[in-house]
């Protein structure tokens, strides 16, 4: 009993001991739980007083700005007019069909029908199987999948647009967005991969679902029918009013109400075997494509345009109302391009209230109209006569030379012609042909960009680069007594050659077809005028050689050969002077040919429009331009005047006497006849035959073995001359190429002779 009494009594107590030690732990986390209690206590106050205090304002406008709604407002893109005013490009109103993406895809379908299963079924949906929720959908899918395929059709019926379009028109979107979500989800996972690996030395995995958060584009609506008129979208409304996913977004589609237009071509002046083939009648020609190069034309938005120009200015913190929205078009290329920040306007806003429905009107500002010195009937009426139709840019009977015909019969010649007024340097036409409409660009690009003979997508007129030939002796003649070293009362012996010893270089282009000298023609040496009335080239080999290449390649230079015109309307040739693609130095040898206008030297049809103008103002070069807005430059380049004067008689000799090269066509059997027969203007200027690179195509057969073929090949005619009203000072300067044509005065003469004629159709001589 003893024993029993004194174990009780040890058991006691290590129980007291126990329970003391119970209660201090207790205690003891009890203080521990209500010190972090008052730590958090105390870091929620201070948070507190920060968001009060501190950041107040921050809040209060975070608050403020979610109740209420934004919405933008669509403005009016600017026009762009003709030197008359007369509307080339125009936005005019229309609206755009647009469907919620996932009606696109056709998930909204299954996403509907999931709604309608679970709204039917709400008791059991939570506690049941996926398995059996889809079993559930099923039914429903059936349903929404019909509704989804009406609304289709009905868009289809609505819009007058066939079902079939507007299917390739979805697939087109969800490609498009797809390309977009994979590039960006790709990026996203390289990203995070890199950023939680950096210091790492065991990987983390991560997949592209764990980065694959929708995009912006695939929860938005997207256009499935463009451009429709309010007469359509009111019966489009309709189905927006039955089927949520659509809805009706005004825009505003891009018009060209000149892009194809007729014009009446008076056949009186043609060369006479043309009228026996067309008739002397006139003719109306449909034209299409007008001024397609300078406009240009608009395209969807894309990522860069955005990144050009967001919608919070970074450097001044505040919305750009032009920001670009999806859905916005873009001017791609041309006038639309270059002036596309002016064109653009400024949309506007409506801000509503959420709690008090006031609203915030802000109006939208118009785009700016901007106008050309462009004359689009003359630019029409000019594009006709380079037409095939008219029978003057294709392949003739008197086309023939001693090296036989430029291409078969009937085969069009590819050409570019440039009106430029003299007195403001304005370009009153630049035509490039073929050219193309905007119809053909959507629906059939391959055609246009992937023909490597025609190249219609080039603008022929400032960037396609051609050796000028002959017509640059009258600024080589002014150059060389400009210099000092050559005097206009020194007449140049024209021999066969230039060097007595070198009877196969530099030779005399009529000893080669003719086997005489322009000395035994003269019975003397030649004088400057003589030189250009005949285009001898000894007399201009040896201006060319008494220059040199350095002095050379630099007067070129002044006449604005290398430095482009910026003319604002996408790419130009800014030309070549004394460059060789191999890098070589210039030699002797090269500045003799520059002196012709062979070698290394290259212009386009804008050059040299620029260079007659010049000398038509005595050597005051004002640099050409395309907008009216844009001031004139000028630069006086202190020709010598006499040099000048010497030259423009010489050029009015090359179009009236006998042996000018400009003056007649030689049709075969020997007939002649005038080129220039437009009463009431004096005509003065030059032809010129330039070599020119062959086309050719390479091709590889099954077996590997590769053949090259000549496409088009032969010298680029050219006719620049400068025209004004009989007894007047020359008023505008014309410059006309027909590429692979052969003979300047044969091809390019009758095409001159009917721009003239256009001008005093048009009232301008």
């Amino acid at each position: 009993r003893a024993q029993s009494t004194h174990r009780s009594a040890d058991n006691v107590r290590v129980g007291s001991d126990q329970s003391k030690f119970i209660r201090s732990m207790f205690v003891r986390r009890l203080l521990l739980i209500g010190g972090a209690v008052a730590v958090g206590l105390v870091a929620l106050g201070v948070q507190a007083a920060r968001l009060s205090i501190d950041q107040h304002a921050d809040h209060l406008a975070e608050a403020e700005r979610r109740l209420r709604t934004e919405r933008w407002t669509p403005t009016t893109r600017g026009a762009i007019l003709d030197r008359r005013g007369r509307i080339l490009a125009q936005d005019v109103p229309a609206f755009d069909v647009m469907v919620e993406y996932d009606a696109i895809t056709g998930d909204w379908a299954y996403t509907e029908a999931a709604r309608r299963a679970r709204a039917n079924h709400a008791e059991l949906w939570t506690s049941i199987e996926p398995h059996r929720r889809d079993a559930l959908i099923q039914p429903y899918l059936s349903e929404t999948e019909r509704e989804l395929d009406a609304m289709w059709d009905s868009i289809a019926q609505s819009s007058r647009v066939p079902r079939e379009d507007i299917d390739a028109r979805r697939r087109s979107i969800e490609a498009t967005v797809e390309r977009m979500a994979n590039a960006v989800w790709n990026h996203r996972l390289r990203e995070r991969r890199a950023a939680l690996n950096r210091d790492r030395q065991r990987a983390i995995e991560v997949t592209l679902q764990d980065v694959a958060q929708p995009l912006r584009e695939q929860q938005m609506p997207h256009a499935v029918v463009s451009g429709i008129d309010e007469r359509i979208a009111f019966e489009v409304r309709r189905i927006a009013d039955q089927y949520p996913m659509v809805s009706l977004h005004s825009s505003a589609s891009r018009a060209y109400p000149r892009e194809r237009m007729t014009v009446v071509i008076d056949r009186s002046g043609f060369p006479p075997l043309l009228r026996d083939q067309l008739g002397d009648a006139s003719e109306s020609i449909t034209v299409d494509g007008v001024a397609t190069h300078i406009i240009g034309w608009m395209r969807s938005l894309q990522r860069e345009d955005v990144l050009a120009r967001p919608r919070i200015n970074p450097d001044t913190g505040t919305i750009d109302r032009g920001h670009y929205r999806p859905g916005d078009l873009v001017g791609s290329v041309g006038v639309e391009s270059a002036s596309e920040f002016q064109l653009r306007g400024e949309r506007g806003y409506i801000i509503t209230q959420r709690d008090t429905r006031e609203q915030q009107v802000t109006e939208p500002i118009p785009g700016q109209d901007v106008q050309l010195t462009i004359d689009i009937e003359l630019q029409a009426r000019i594009q006709a006569l380079l037409s095939p139709e008219t029978g003057l840019a294709v392949v003739q009977p008197w086309h023939e030379t001693r090296q036989g015909l430029p291409a078969p019969l009937g085969t069009p010649f590819n050409t570019s012609a440039v009106v430029l007024d003299i007195p403001t340097g304005e370009i009153l036409s630049m035509v490039s042909m073929p050219s193309f409409n905007r119809s053909q660009l959507q629906d059939d690009p391959r055609s246009i960009f992937e023909d490597p003979v025609n190249t219609p997508w080039v603008n022929r007129a400032i960037s396609r680069p051609y050796m000028p030939g002959s017509i640059v002796k009258p600024i080589i003649l002014a150059a060389a007594v400009t210099e000092g070293l050559h005097r206009l009362d020194e007449p140049i012996v024209s021999g066969p050659y230039l060097f007595p010893d070198r009877p196969n270089q530099f030779r005399s282009w009529i000893y080669k077809q003719y086997g005489t000298t322009f000395n035994d023609m003269f019975g003397r040496p030649l004088y400057a005028d003589d030189a250009l009335c005949v285009s001898c080239n000894i007399y201009f080999y040896t201006l060319g050689m008494k220059l040199g290449p350095q002095r050379i390649s630099e007067w070129y230079r002044r006449f604005g050969v290398g430095t482009p015109y910026n003319l604002g309307i996408g790419h130009e040739y800014p030309g070549n002077a004394g460059v060789k693609h191999s890098g070589e130095r210039l030699y002797l040898g090269d500045a003799i040919l520059m002196g012709i206008g062979q070698g290394p030297i290259a212009i386009t049809p804008l050059h040299a429009a620029d260079f007659y103008a010049t000398l038509a103002r005595g050597g005051q070069r004002i640099i050409p331009r395309l907008f009216r807005h844009a001031p004139p430059h000028a630069t006086d380049l202190r020709l010598d005047p006499e040099s000048v004067d010497v030259g423009i008689k010489g050029l009015e000799r090359a179009v009236r006497d006998e042996w000018g090269t400009g003056r007649h066509i030689t049709y075969p059997g020997g007939r002649r006849v005038l080129i220039f027969n437009v009463p009431g203007v004096d005509v003065v200027g030059k032809t010129g035959t330039a070599t020119a690179s062959p086309i050719v195509a390479t091709e590889t057969d099954d077996a590997g073995n590769t053949t090259t073929r000549v496409l088009r090949s032969g010298d680029h005619a050219w006719f620049v001359l400068l025209v004004g009203r009989e007894g007047q000072a020359p008023r505008y300067a014309i410059s006309v190429v027909v590429e692979f044509a052969g003979s300047g005065g044969r091809v390019a003469g009758p095409i001159a002779n009917e721009i003239i004629r256009a001008l005093v159709t048009e009232g301008y001589l």
